[in-house]
């Protein structure tokens, strides 16, 4: 989050214009997306899932970016995250490894990414539903004794995160899902209703490999840097000179 702090012009006191901030995002995001994209080509499932992880909350919180004013770029964008989430879950079932012994933050990461897509429903796909059908499978019999284990594991595993935000954000997590389930007199867990579909749904959106070609070829055709200002996007790199136009101290009082 501090990433996106430095590029966010309130937080700097300036206005650039009206959509910098959600491009600001959208850039991180892609890059994200770019390491994402290497590492399940490279069939690193491990470091994949860890990126797949922190890109979800990210998108999720800093959801200004599917505002633009590109609602093409924002379609393309989501799309190349759903695919390559999908691509990941059954490259990771096959290795048969699709467990939250091997992934203690499974269930998690398939929750977000459930209402991450619930969300942002008007950007198409149908990436949610998979996730949902596959905790449905995974999770269906679980009992006390193995959320409590599962807790355990989660625990486990973010107290040796080394990226310090990202543990303070799955710590709060975890405290959350803990709080929800010991207040919650409904036994209804959240994958055992709604839509799903079949986790081996083979419909062009899932194929990641020409989702991402479509994504690439259009950021191919989209501006990459601010259209005013110096060409970067993180603020604090931006000169106290480069900034002053922009300030809202030079703007003055507006009538």
């Amino acid at each position: 989050m501090d990433m996106a702090e430095k590029r966010d012009p309130d937080a700097h006191g300036m206005y650039i214009y009206n959509d910098f901030y959600a491009y600001a995002i959208l850039d991180l995001i892609d890059t994200t997306l770019t390491s994402l994209h290497t590492k399940v080509v490279t069939k690193k499932w491990k470091d994949a899932f860890s990126i797949l992880e922190a890109l979800v909350m990210f998108a999720s919180y800093e959801d200004i970016w599917t505002q633009c004013d590109d609602g093409q770029r924002a379609v393309h964008t989501f799309k190349a995250l759903g695919s390559l989430c999908v691509t990941l879950l059954r490259k990771i079932d096959e290795a048969d490894e699709l467990d939250p012994e091997h992934y203690p933050s499974l269930e998690s990461v398939l929750k977000n990414m459930v209402d991450f897509c619930r969300s942002f429903k008007d950007l198409s796909g149908k990436y949610g539903h998979v996730c949902k059908a596959i905790a449905r499978r995974i999770f269906k019999d679980k009992s006390p004794a193995d959320y409590k284990l599962e807790i355990t594991r989660l625990q486990e595993w973010a107290a040796g995160l080394e990226d310090k935000e990202m543990k303070k954000t799955i710590q709060a997590e975890i405290k959350k899902m803990t709080k929800n389930k010991a207040g919650s007199k409904a036994k209804t867990a959240w994958y055992s209703t709604g839509e799903v579909i079949d986790e081996n749904d083979n419909r062009p959106d899932f194929k990641f490999t020409g989702v991402w070609k479509r994504y690439r070829d259009y950021l191919s055709e989209c501006p990459r840097v601010p259209l005013r200002g110096p060409p970067e996007w993180d603020l604090t790199e931006w000169t106290k000179a480069e900034r002053e136009p922009y300030s809202f101290d030079s703007m003055g009082d507006f009538d």
